[in-house]
């Protein structure tokens, strides 16, 4: 058996938390809203994967310190398959994990079971299986963090660096396991940033940007990273906290089912709604993201997609991705539940100010579906409409004792937004990059108006059947008349 080695670059150590991010990611408002309902992601299992730091005496260390008071009452496991070493803790981790699900810091202080890797072990044998003919191992986690960057040894680069992207890819599809990465620019660290179905996260302070890297045919480069910002230093903390308010959507989206019109179930059996999904979470992140900030915490985001240079051609920036994390609009888009097209369901397809939509067969047999249509009417003041769509690259994969298929499939889809003028529909938006698999639109609509939204196939995209989930968030602004 042949285990692939990483060399792995460890991201900037996290400092301490400054006291005013709570008001700048927006969850002192959803704390002052919710009071005692506040939600904490309670019976969300999750892991933390950490890049191993060897000390003077030969130790290596990766783990949190799970003597913290931040993690008390929180079973920590650690070094499955590996090393077992505690102590000394990793500073590192420790840190991220204190965003991550810690009592004082994180926005999931109820997450209790965790699960801490290092990362070469990871990769191997113990969950991953890189290398291997088996399928990743079947887990009950639901969030992962990976504070780290890098890429495989030399010897088996391109082909390590490849299949860890698609076995990652599989892995979020059909376990439903959200992973949130860190992501700091470099241009010779693909893992696991150049993953598809990731979240890569940044502070919003960052100034080195890179797309991704060309890992073969399906793996393209120029695809848009980060996804979104975080105001705090590095993206090492950007990674635990944005990790730490995923959790807490999950634990929203399966502790009520009524958010939801349908299920599915991962390789372990357990069942999970569409709320939860990870085209949902990620959606949901995006589209409830900031465009324009007024952090008391750090320094904001300048000009988003002023500079022509900074559009990319799937409505994000190339430099804060959606924007910086807002934990209030994103789950008020959750809250609103999900809401079915036109094609899907009676009602029409009308949107609310806010919510989401998960497609589970979109294409079709035979392309019965081959379109998604919602309606919106404004009401008498303009306001901002955020709509994201997100679907996961489909690799082929296996299940049981079936040796792994890395086959890779990504489908193109668009996004595009009409004003409906009499009997016509007028193009006001559309987002059609050809590159990721992601769509987004931030745009001012005017008062008293109807518009539809539509969810179609990229031109030259052959007959499919996949799945894909859109958010939205609308917000009503005073503009000033001339």
């Amino acid at each position: 058996m042949q285990i692939y080695c990483c060399i792995v670059i460890l991201l900037a150590a996290c400092t301490a938390a400054r006291a005013d991010y709570f008001t700048d990611v927006g969850y002192d408002t959803l704390r002052e809203e919710l009071g005692a309902s506040l939600p904490v992601a309670t019976g969300v299992p999750v892991m933390i994967v950490e890049a191993g730091k060897t000390n003077d005496a030969g130790e290596v260390t990766y783990a949190p310190d799970r003597l913290n008071a931040a993690f008390q009452g929180k079973k920590i496991t650690v070094g499955e398959g590996g090393p077992q070493v505690y102590a000394p803790f990793s500073g590192h981790a420790t840190g991220v994990a204190r965003r991550f699900f810690g009592l004082q810091l994180s926005v999931s202080p109820g997450i209790e079971q965790v699960s801490s890797y290092l990362v070469g072990n990871w990769f191997g044998p113990v969950f991953l299986r890189l290398g291997q003919v088996r399928p990743p191992k079947v887990t009950a986690h639901r969030v992962a963090s990976h504070a780290w960057v890098g890429s495989a040894a030399k010897e088996v680069m391109d082909q390590a660096n490849d299949d860890t992207l698609r076995r990652v890819d599989w892995l979020i599809e059909t376990d439903e396991l959200f992973h949130v990465v860190g992501f700091n620019g470099g241009n010779k660290a693909p893992l696991l940033a150049d993953a598809f179905n990731v979240l890569s996260v940044a502070h919003t302070g960052f100034d080195r940007h890179r797309k991704t890297l060309a890992l073969g045919r399906d793996y393209i480069a120029g695809r848009t990273r980060p996804h979104l910002v975080v105001p705090d230093k590095t993206p090492s903390a950007a990674t635990g906290r944005v990790a730490s308010v995923a959790a807490l959507l999950v634990g929203v989206g399966h502790a009520d089912p009524l958010l939801s019109r349908g299920a599915t179930a991962n390789r372990r059996g357990d069942k999970i709604f569409n709320a939860e999904r990870t085209e949902i979470i990620k959606a949901v992140l995006l589209a409830g993201a900031d465009r324009v900030t007024r952090n008391a915490s750090g320094v904001d985001i300048v000009g988003y997609r002023v500079n022509g240079s900074n559009r990319t051609a799937n409505g994000l920036d190339r430099r804060y991705g959606a924007g910086q994390l807002n934990i209030h609009n994103s789950y008020r888009i959750l809250l609103a539940g999900e809401q079915d097209s036109a094609e899907d369901h009676a009602s029409g397809g009308r949107m609310g100010p806010a919510g989401f939509d998960h497609d589970e067969s979109f294409g079709g047999l035979g392309d019965s579906n081959r379109q998604a249509t919602y309606r919106f009417s404004t009401g008498s003041v303009a306001g901002y409409l955020v709509l994201s769509l997100v679907w996961n690259i489909d690799i082929r994969g296996s299940g049981g004792l079936l040796a792994f298929d890395s086959t890779a499939t990504l489908y193109d889809l668009d996004m595009l937004l009409y004003e409906v003028s009499g009997d016509n529909l007028i193009g006001v938006a559309e987002s059609r990059s050809r590159r990721d698999n992601s769509e987004n639109i931030h745009l001012l609509l005017a008062p008293e108006r109807e518009y539809v939204l539509r969810i179609q196939p990229g031109a030259g995209q052959g007959p499919f059947e996949w799945d894909y989930g859109v958010a939205w968030w609308f917000v009503e602004v005073n503009v000033a008349r001339r």
